[in-house]
């Protein structure tokens, strides 16, 4: 075959090769959702090099304690919830109308009607109304988790590969929503660092806390946005609790109400009407302490329905009138203190109609109320 008879040929085929115009309005989308995202992991393959890198870094360099084990079947009995939200005790998780034996927990978010967790191996993991559990992601065992039944989302910082993300997980849609590359604080594995962590949810923005300050974030459409004040505790339904040198703030910023109040750390109801916080003192996480509520639209303190001979180990609301408790005498919860007795309560904000629906079992692990 000569040179020129080879040449024909290929000009041929390449004129029989239709070629069609390029997606011009697709490729500007394109260009724009890249230039959006461009801190964050847009594509399978980079999501997939992440996690051979990460997979590669957690085990050469992660403590044995935080490595997520792929879990066996969870065992799930029929048990009908006698309180208004998702509870652990005893090595059982209760969810509405089942319990599920797990192993120790950390953290417990309600979601969608079952229930997100961190264990003590740093696996998160949700566990659906009917018992199914499957495993969504890992974090610093010490690190928490929050999230919002209204979106159906959770979210936490995932430490594997050098670089913490800001994962948000979407428990409806069962996959990962979106994700955030955040600035590691170059002080050590980022593991270790418990500083950045997420710190509520809601109105489709992700609320988190770094050494650099406080962001909001709505996943799939903005950049971080900082926030032009630190501190924040909680956000629920555009109402928010701030830290204030053992006090705490509460503002409703729509209704221009602002009360600053007694208390440490601080906890909102779903519908940001109510807060939960505990009396200033010592404190270490797990220890005792005193609730203190209060109404977020007048700023009253209200009865707690804890009685002066008790402390509680746990608080969290329920329903949106409901607070419940984890309940025990002051003297059986000393340093001392071996197996004291715990009730589960539930009581109706701002009255004193409390009920102990439940005792807990004297050993084992620390209970746990959903948040």
């Amino acid at each position: 075959m000569t040179e020129q008879l080879a040449q024909e040929i290929f000009r041929t085929a390449s004129e029989s090769i239709d070629v069609l115009s390029p997606p011009v309005d697709g490729a500007i989308t394109q260009a724009r959702t890249m230039r959006r995202k461009r801190r964050r992991v847009v594509t399978a393959s980079i999501v997939a090099a992440i996690v051979v890198v990460a997979g590669v870094t957690w085990a050469t360099t992660r403590p044995a304690d935080v490595k997520p084990p792929e879990p066996g079947p969870a065992n799930v009995v029929s048990s009908p919830n006698p309180a208004a939200i998702a509870w652990y005790a005893g090595g059982k998780l209760h969810l509405d109308r089942i319990a599920v034996e797990l192993p120790p927990l950390t953290d417990l978010v309600e979601v969608y009607g079952g229930a997100v967790y961190g264990d003590r191996e740093g696996v998160v993991a949700y566990v659906a109304a009917d018992g199914t559990r499957t495993v969504i992601g890992a974090k610093v065992a010490a690190a928490p988790l929050v999230g919002s039944d209204e979106s159906g989302w959770a979210a936490w910082v995932d430490p594997r590969g050098g670089t913490p993300t800001l994962v948000v997980y979407d428990v409806v849609a069962g996959k990962v929503l979106d994700r955030l590359e955040l600035p590691s604080t170059g002080a050590g594995s980022p593991d270790l660092d418990v500083a950045t962590h997420p710190v509520a949810i809601d109105q489709d923005h992700v609320y988190y806390a770094t050494r650099d300050g406080d962001f909001a974030w709505a996943p799939l459409d903005e950049e971080p946005l900082l926030l032009d004040r630190q501190g924040l505790l909680d956000s629920a339904s555009a109402t928010r609790v701030y830290e204030q040198s053992g006090r705490i703030d509460i503002v409703q910023s729509f209704f221009s109400v602002d009360f600053v109040r007694r208390g440490e750390g601080a906890t909102l109801s779903g519908g940001g009407n109510y807060v939960l916080t505990r009396a200033p003192g010592a404190w270490t996480p797990g220890a005792p302490f005193r609730p203190l509520l209060y109404d977020a639209r007048s700023g009253d303190r209200l009865e707690s329905g804890v009685g002066a001979d008790e402390l509680v180990l746990d608080a969290s609301f329920g329903e949106e009138h409901d607070v419940v408790y984890v309940v025990g005498r002051t003297a059986d919860l000393g340093a001392d203190a071996t197996d004291p007795m715990l009730t589960l309560r539930s009581c109706q904000l701002g009255t004193a109609d409390c009920h102990d629906v439940a005792l807990l079992p004297a050993a084992g692990e620390r209970p746990l109320l959903a948040h």
